[in-house]
C-alpha cells in the first residue's frame, strides 16, 4: 500500500467538505455565562452599614433575555415548532474542575396550550420568566400550567457531563498548576483536553461498533498583547486588534474512533494547545462551546449511491492528470508552431517541407485541447461548489453577528441588574456607552465623595435622634433654671435657706401654706416670663448641639463612616473587574464582526471567480473546437500553400495570443492538480463505502442526542453546553 500524506483537520468545515461535500457551518452562541460576582455596597441611612450585596446573577436570566430576542431575530426560528431548548452552563476552575452545573430550559408553546408536559432530572427548579407553576402527575411527569405561554426555567444537577474538559499548563516545558503560573514569565503552554463520554453501540457490517455523539468543541479566550507574544494555536485561528488577541480553536473528541480512521490518514483532534511567550502571566475567563448541531444539520440524501461518490473522485483524479498532460502537450505544440510560422513569413517553400510535421502536431493539439476542455468542465464544477459553500457561510454571517450582539446585550443587561441591586442608578448600559458610564460610576465612588456622603448621612441620623429627645432635654434645662430662680426668691425673702433646705422644710410641713404659695407664685411668674423662656431655649439648643457633637465624635459613628469608605473602595474594584470583563467580550465581539465581514468579501470574490470559470470553460470548449478545425485545416495546408502564404501575418499574431493563454492555463492546471485535487483524492482513496456508512451512523447517533436533563418522548429537543473557567490572577 502506497504511503499517504497525513492531514490534520483544523477546521470542521474542511473535514466535512472532504468527507461529505458539506460547505461549512457557522454557529452563533445565544446564551452567556455569568459575569464574575460583583459586590457593590452603598452607604445606608445608618452611616456605614451595608444595605445589600449583589449576588450571583442567574445564568438563565441572561439566556432568557437572549431567547426573547431570538423569537424574532435568532439564527433559527425558535418558535417554528413545539420543543425544548436546553443550555447547560458549566462553571469550572482554571484546571477544568467542575464547581457548578446550571441548566436553563425553554419549553416552546407555539400553539398557546394551557398545559405543557415536561420531563426533567434537575434539582432546585425555578421559573425564571413568569409565575407559572407545575404539578407532578402519576407518571412522574411535570405538568406546567402554561396558560398559553412559553416556559423558561432553570435548575442544577450533579449528572455526569457528556464531554469532560481538562486544562493543563506548562512553564518552560515544566508542568505547573494554574496557581503556580500566576504572575510568572516564560514560554507557556496551555492545553485543553476533551474526553467524549457519550456513545451508542451501533451494528455496522454485522459488527457492534461504538459511535460517539459528535460534539464539536469550540474554545475561545482573549489575551493581552502586552503580556502574550508569539502566540500559536493548534486547530485554530488568532485574531489581533492591536491591543488584544482573540484565540479560537476547535476539536472533535471521539470522531477519530467513530470513523475508525488511522491517524496516518486523518487526525481529528481531541485537544487544543496554545503556546506563547508570556510576561507576568494572567488569564481571563475562557469559554468553550460544545454542540452536536453541526452533524444534525448534515443531509446525506444527496449521495444516491456509494459508487457515484467513488466514481466522481476517481474521475476528478484522472481528469486533473489528463488536464495537466494535455496542457503541456498543447503548450509545446504551440511553441513549435510559432517557430515554424516565423519561418513561414520569410519563405513558404521551407514550410511546405515541414507541413507534414505541422499536420501531425495539429492532431496532438486537438487531443490536448479536448483534454483541456474536459478538465475545464471539472474545474468549473469545483469552483461552483466553492461558491455555494461560501454562500452558505456568508448567509450565516448576519445571524452570527446578531448572535454575538445578543450575547453582548445580555451581558450588559446582567451588569444593569447588578448595578441596580447595589442601589446605583445609572443609564442603561449599551455597547457604545458602557465604558463611559462605568467610568462615571467609578468617579462617584472616590474616597472623598463617599466620606462626605457617609458623614452627612450620619449627621442627619444623629441630629434626628437627638431632636427626638428635645422635650426631655428642655424639661431638664427648665428644671435647672427653676431651681436657680427659686434660690433667688428665697434669698430675696431673707429666709437664709437653700433650695434643698426649702424643699425639705416643705416636705416636713414647716412652711406655712401662705408662704409656700407666695414663693411658688414668684418662681412661676419669673420662669414664665419671656426673658427666662429665652434663657431656657438657648440652654436647650446648646445642650442639643453638645449631644450631637459628642455622638458624631464617638468611636461607633467614626467606625461606621470609615467602614463605608472601605466598602466603597471595594465596590470600585468590583466595577473595574466588571468593566474588564465587558472589555474582553467587546474584543471577541469585534473579532466576530471582522471575521464575518471577511467571509462576505470572500463570497463576493468567489462569485467573480464563478463568472471567470464559466468563461474559461467556454473558452476551453472553443479551443477544442478550434483545434479540431485546425487539424482539418492542416490537411488542406499541405496541398494549399498559396492560401497559407496570404494569411501568414494573421496566423503569427493569433498563435502568439494562443501561446500566452495556453501557458497560463498550463500553470493554473498544474497548481490546481498539485494543491487541490490530488490531495483530495489521496485522502479518500480507501474504503469509501464503509466511511459513508460510519458517517451516516454518526449523524443518526447525533440526531438521537437531544437532551441532557430530560424531555418528554414526543418533544423535539436541542442541547448545547457552555463551559466557563475561572480567571487566573
Amino acid at each position: 500500500m502506497r504511503d499517504r500524506k497525513k492531514y490534520k483537520v483544523v477546521s470542521l468545515a474542511v473535514a466535512a467538505a472532504l468527507v461529505t461535500g458539506m460547505a461549512g457551518y457557522a454557529a452563533g452562541a445565544d446564551s452567556v455565562t455569568n459575569l464574575k460576582e460583583v459586590q457593590l455596597q452603598e452607604v445606608s441611612a445608618e452611616a456605614g452599614t451595608s444595605i445589600s450585596d449583589a449576588t450571583d446573577i442567574s445564568l438563565a436570566e441572561a439566556s432568557d433575555e437572549t431567547s426573547d430576542k431570538a423569537s424574532g431575530e435568532s439564527i433559527i426560528d425558535n418558535k417554528a415548532e413545539a420543543g425544548k431548548e436546553e443550555t447547560v452552563y458549566v462553571l469550572a476552575s482554571a484546571d477544568g474542575t467542575i464547581n457548578k452545573v446550571i441548566v436553563s430550559d425553554w419549553l416552546k408553546n407555539p400553539k398557546n396550550l394551557d398545559l405543557l408536559e415536561d420531563v426533567s432530572e434537575l434539582d432546585n427548579i425555578e421559573n425564571v420568566k413568569g409565575y407559572e407553576s407545575y404539578k407532578i402527575n402519576p407518571d412522574n411527569m411535570k405538568i406546567w400550567e402554561a396558560d398559553g405561554n412559553d416556559i423558561y426555567y432553570q435548575g442544577t444537577t450533579n449528572k455526569e457531563l457528556p464531554v469532560d474538559v481538562k486544562i493543563s499548563y506548562k512553564l518552560d516545558g515544566k508542568a505547573v498548576s494554574a496557581t503556580e503560573l500566576a504572575g510568572k514569565s516564560g514560554k507557556v503552554t496551555i492545553r485543553f483536553d476533551y474526553k467524549n463520554n457519550e456513545s451508542q453501540t451501533v451494528l455496522i457490517d454485522g459488527k457492534e461498533e461504538t459511535i460517539y455523539v459528535p460534539f464539536v468543541m469550540v474554545t475561545g479566550m482573549v489575551v493581552d498583547d502586552s503580556k502574550f507574544t508569539n502566540i500559536t494555536v493548534s486547530n485554530g485561528k488568532i485574531i489581533n486588534d492591536g491591543d488584544k488577541s482573540i484565540v479560537m480553536a476547535l476539536a472533535l473528541p471521539g470522531l477519530q474512533e467513530s470513523l475508525a480512521l488511522s491517524e496516518e490518514e486523518f487526525e481529528f483532534p481531541d485537544y487544543v494547545e496554545i503556546t506563547a511567550d508570556v510576561k507576568d502571566f494572567s488569564m481571563a475567563t475562557t469559554i468553550t462551546l460544545a454542540t452536536n448541531d453541526v452533524f444534525n444539520s448534515l443531509d446525506l440524501d444527496d449521495i444516491s449511491t456509494l459508487e457515484d461518490l467513488q466514481t466522481s473522485l476517481d474521475t476528478l483524479s484522472s481528469s486533473s492528470i489528463a488536464l495537466v498532460d494535455g496542457s503541456s502537450a498543447l503548450y509545446d505544440g504551440i511553441e513549435l508552431l510559432i517557430s515554424k510560422s516565423q519561418t513561414l513569413v520569410s519563405g513558404v517553400n521551407d514550410l511546405h517541407t515541414g507541413a507534414g510535421a505541422v499536420n501531425t502536431g495539429a492532431a496532438q493539439i486537438s487531443d490536448g485541447a479536448t483534454q483541456i476542455s474536459t478538465g475545464a468542465q471539472a474545474l468549473d464544477a469545483g469552483i461552483i461548489q466553492l461558491n455555494q459553500g461560501l454562500a452558505t457561510l456568508s448567509g450565516n454571517s448576519q445571524d452570527l453577528r446578531d448572535g454575538a450582539s445578543q450575547v453582548f446585550e445580555s451581558l450588559l443587561a446582567m451588569a444593569d441588574s447588578q448595578l441596580a441591586a447595589a442601589g446605583l442608578s445609572v443609564p442603561k448600559l449599551t455597547i457604545e456607552n458602557y465604558k463611559e458610564t462605568l467610568n462615571g460610576v467609578l468617579g462617584s465612588l472616590n474616597s472623598d465623595a463617599v466620606y462626605s456622603m457617609a458623614y452627612n448621612t450620619a449627621l442627619s441620623q444623629v441630629t434626628e435622634a437627638v431632636n427626638a429627645g428635645r422635650p426631655t432635654i428642655r424639661a431638664e434645662v427648665e428644671k435647672a433654671v427653676r431651681a436657680q430662680v427659686l434660690q433667688g426668691v428665697l434669698d430675696s425673702q431673707g429666709l437664709g435657706m437653700t433650695v434643698a433646705d426649702y424643699e425639705a422644710a416643705v416636705a416636713a410641713g414647716s412652711v406655712d401654706e401662705a408662704t409656700k404659695a407666695a414663693i411658688d407664685g414668684a418662681v412661676e411668674a419669673t420662669v414664665a416670663g419671656p426673658d427666662m423662656q429665652a434663657v431656657i431655649d438657648a440652654n436647650t439648643e446648646a445642650k442639643v448641639q453638645s449631644l450631637i457633637n459628642d455622638n458624631m465624635n464617638s468611636a461607633d459613628v467614626t467606625t461606621k463612616i470609615n467602614a463605608a469608605v472601605t466598602q466603597a473602595q471595594s465596590g470600585a474594584g468590583s466595577i473595574q473587574a466588571l468593566m474588564a470583563q465587558l472589555d474582553s467580550y467587546k474584543a471577541f465581539y469585534d473579532g466576530v464582526v471582522t471575521y464575518t465581514q471577511g467571509v462576505d468579501t470572500a463570497y463576493s470574490g468567489s462569485s467573480q471567480l464563478v463568472s471567470g470559470s464559466a468563461e474559461l470553460n467556454a473558452g476551453a470548449q472553443n479551443l477544442s473546437s478550434g483545434a479540431t478545425t485546425l487539424t482539418a485545416g492542416t490537411n488542406t495546408l499541405y496541398s494549399g500553400m498559396e492560401t497559407l502564404k496570404n494569411g501568414t501575418e494573421a496566423l503569427v499574431s493569433g498563435e502568439n495570443e494562443l501561446s500566452d493563454g495556453s501557458e497560463q492555463l498550463l500553470n493554473g492546471m498544474k497548481e490546481f492538480n498539485e494543491k487541490g485535487i490530488q490531495k483530495l483524492v489521496e485522502a479518500f482513496d480507501g474504503d469509501v463505502e464503509l466511511l459513508i456508512t460510519r458517517i451516516k451512523a454518526i449523524v443518526d447517533v447525533s440526531k438521537d442526542y437531544q437532551t441532557f436533563a430530560g424531555k418528554a418522548d414526543d418533544v423535539r429537543g436541542t442541547v448545547k453546553f457552555i463551559y466557563r473557567t475561572d480567571t487566573i490572577e
